[in-house]
């Protein structure tokens, strides 16, 4: 379930997580997203002293960042960052300049350290271990209110990490589409709507209960619904490692 940029229209862009099968890797508790400016050790094992590779960074004279490791990287989210270039370009359309992005699949969390996907296609995980001195918020709102450098009541950390488990980061999320959608009144309930054409549905989680999830039109794209029927009701999100939905996270339009 990796990510993709994809430019939904002119002035609509979109952060997308979809059904991208990846054999034999854990979907994990949530996902850990760190900055991109400050070194991140890594642990083979979670008692080991000795960081078994560090991830670098450097923004290059075009004004992407470069990620710098001898590691195979392949997280669930790596994306450069615009160029100086394509920013200008995206504000021109009324867009913004795309930061830097690192976002890693986490197959376990303690009060130490994070145990992360590196390589998705492998199944290579590392640790992460915790540091007094970093910020470690759990929600993106939280990150959003304490990322305000000089603004009262915000603690701003340069050195800041989000983990979400995947119950927040879905309902979060601007909306998911499924292929072969089925909805039920419950989880393992009785099916009141099919559609098997993948026509574009857009929905938001409301909650989340195992391997379901509870949807609710999207806000703002109740026209792509036919108000005939009867779309309220649970749907599964994931069996077992398998992801069967299309995360959408934001769009800028």
């Amino acid at each position: 379930m990796k990510s993709k940029l994809i430019l939904m229209s002119l002035f609509e862009f979109s952060v997308c997580f979809g059904q991208e099968e990846i054999s034999n890797t854990p979907i994990g508790i949530g996902l850990l997203q760190t900055n991109t400016e400050f070194p991140i050790p890594l642990y083979k094992n979670d008692n080991d002293t000795v960081a078994t590779h560090i991830l670098k960074f450097k923004v290059e004279k075009s004004g992407i960042t470069k990620f710098i490791t001898n590691l195979k990287l392949e997280p669930y989210t790596i994306y450069e960052g615009d160029s100086y270039k394509s920013g200008e370009k995206n504000r021109s359309m009324g867009l913004v300049r795309f930061p830097p992005a690192l976002k890693f699949r986490v197959v376990d969390s303690t009060k130490t350290s994070f145990k992360v996907v590196t390589n998705e296609n492998l199944n290579e995980s590392f640790y992460i271990k915790r540091d007094s001195k970093n910020a470690y918020y759990t929600t993106e709102r939280q990150f959003f209110d304490n990322n305000c450098i000089g603004c009262p009541d915000s603690n701003y950390n340069p050195n800041w990490n989000i983990f979400e488990t995947w119950e927040r980061y879905l309902k979060r999320s601007e909306f998911i589409i499924k292929k072969n959608l089925t909805i039920y009144d419950k989880p393992n309930g009785i099916l009141i709507f099919e559609s098997k054409d993948n026509q574009f549905l857009p929905f938001t989680v409301t909650e989340v209960d195992g391997d379901w999830i509870k949807l609710k039109k999207g806000f703002g794209r109740e026209f792509n619904f036919d108000k005939s029927k009867n779309y309220d009701g649970w749907t599964r999100w994931k069996e077992g490692d398998k992801t069967l939905i299309e995360i959408t996270e934001h769009t800028y339009e």
